[in-house]
């Protein structure tokens, strides 16, 4: 390749607030072309696609960043600045969505490129952490993400549900209602490992929507438990009563609001064959007297009936090594710990760290005599120090080493949290 036909530099950069409409036309249409389920095919649809975009340049909290060369759109993705909570403390979280690449410019390095911008950005300005919803795992965890925790959809049939002990009223959520819900929501967060706080933007959004339904408990004059429904129809127009309900969302104070949420759904089962509910609580099928999901496939003959579809969730990245490593607990006796990390991706988090765990958490050492080496890619490091994965599973699978072998356990139970992370929140 001469110097003539060499393409010029990659410039990234956010979109500005004064951006031209132009630039939203390019932008609808790269996003149509990288998300195809976005069933965008006329240029009316284009256009409002465009109208939409710009409208939503400037909404608090998240922002278009571009990537451009010879004066053309090659790529593009939207970040979000999350507060999540971290094993009980609240932690800025940098979110990224809708990372798309221009058919004309695949392969040529842009959406590592664009990734690369997104976890300086976020480091710089004190993230401890990074998340995403990836579209392609080996992908993303080539570029150090982690997996987080598993989503299942569960389909029970709405009379098994149990709702002993359900206390308080139930009712459809208002457009009027968007203070209460966030309070409940936040005061769940609280005590939730993972839990990302609600942009008050997207949820008047959702509220908004015509197919979907939020429904609350109420109780005191507050809200203390809600979720989204929606209907689910058989692509077959002939079929009759196997309409399904999707339940997202879930969040209630105590198990007693769940349980009101719950007799709610068990009052739909004159209409709806099935409630779907998705969760990434492992134990949900306890909430149903008979947790089959109607499928009647076995899925370990004899006795393994079906009881729900699992799929990958949230992927977490470590953006600041010793940042992220003070929101770790203290552990049952001290220790310290040198951690070789493998990341040839994001050099800030390629290297050796020694950290003293002590009655203060986890805090760096410097030269501190070590009783213990921790060797670990940072994906999977930074699943660890989220709670998502057992170290003693890492080692299992040889994806992390502990020297002396004696000092595993203690390791491992430094890196363990009492409940895995948590993330409604879908961008």
């Amino acid at each position: 390749m001469t110097a003539a036909t060499a393409p010029r530099a990659l410039e990234i950069r956010p979109l500005g607030d004064d951006e031209p409409r132009a630039t939203f036309d390019a932008l609808a249409r790269l996003l149509a072309d990288a998300y195809p389920i976005m069933r965008l095919k006329s240029a009316e649809e284009l256009a409002e696609q465009a109208t939409r975009l710009h409208a939503d340049a400037n909404l608090p909290q998240t922002r278009w960043v571009v990537a451009e060369r010879d004066g053309g759109l090659t790529g593009a993705m939207r970040l979000y600045d999350y507060t999540m909570n971290v094993r009980g403390r609240d932690a800025l979280a940098g979110g990224v969505g809708s990372v798309a690449v221009a058919r004309a410019h695949k392969r040529q390095g842009i959406a590592r490129a664009l990734i690369a911008w997104y976890l300086d950005h976020y480091r710089e300005r004190g993230a401890p952490f990074a998340i995403l919803h990836p579209f392609r795992f080996d992908f993303y965890r080539a570029l150090g993400f982690g997996y987080g925790t598993p989503v299942h959809r569960y389909r029970f049939a709405p009379a098994t549900l149990r709702d002993d002990g359900a206390r308080g009223t139930v009712r459809e959520v208002r457009a009027g209602d968007a203070d209460a819900v966030i309070a409940c929501y936040e005061r769940v967060r609280a005590t939730t490992h993972g839990l990302a706080a609600f942009q008050r933007w997207r949820l008047e959004r959702l509220l908004d929507e015509a197919v979907l339904r939020y429904v609350a408990v109420e109780d005191g004059g507050a809200i203390r438990a809600f979720m989204q429904t929606s209907t689910v129809t058989p692509d077959d127009d002939l079929a009759r009563g196997r309409d399904e309900l999707l339940v997202r969302d879930v969040v209630a104070e105590d198990a007693q609001y769940r349980a009101a949420l719950f007799r709610y759904l068990r009052s739909q089962q004159d209409q709806f064959a099935r409630v779907m509910i998705e969760s990434q609580d492992g134990a949900l099928y306890l909430g149903s007297t008979d947790p089959r999901d109607g499928s009647d496939q076995s899925v370990a003959p004899p006795a393994g009936h079906r009881i729900a579809s699992t799929g990958q969730g949230m992927m977490y990245r470590i953006l600041d090594m010793a940042s992220a490593f003070a929101y770790l607990p203290a552990p049952a006796s001290p220790f310290s710990l040198r951690v070789d990390v493998d990341d040839p991706f994001f050099a800030p988090t390629n290297g050796t760290w020694t950290f003293r765990f002590g009655s203060g958490g986890a805090s760096s050492a410097g030269g501190a005599p070590l009783d213990a080496t921790l060797r670990i890619g940072i994906a999977d490091l930074s699943s660890l120090v989220m709670g998502a994965l057992r170290l003693r599973d890492l080692i299992r699978n040889g994806l992390a080493a502990v020297e002396p072998r004696a000092m595993a356990d203690r390791v491992d139970a430094a890196f363990r949290a009492d409940e895995p992370p948590v993330c409604i929140t879908r961008f």
